[in-house]
């Protein structure tokens, strides 16, 4: 896979990350005290913002690689 082809599906990626992040943002209404199913809310909420960080991480590294100007 080129630089190229493993950039344009990281930035389908990134869309959909986005996607699934803000659907999970807009139901998280925080931790209730010693709540286990906020507690895993709260889980999944920090993968999937740990997920989209890294790539556009990536994604900043391939613009380098590639000589273009932040997309991201």
């Amino acid at each position: 896979m080129t630089d190229e082809e493993k950039y344009k599906a990281l930035l389908e990626k990134k869309k959909k990350a986005e996607e699934k992040y803000k659907f999970l943002l807009s139901r998280f209404h925080g931790v209730p005290h010693e709540s286990a199913s906020g507690e895993l809310a709260y889980s999944d909420l920090k993968v999937a913002e740990d997920y989209l960080n890294s790539i556009i991480t990536e994604l900043e590294v391939l613009q380098k690689n590639l000589g273009r100007g932040p997309e991201v």
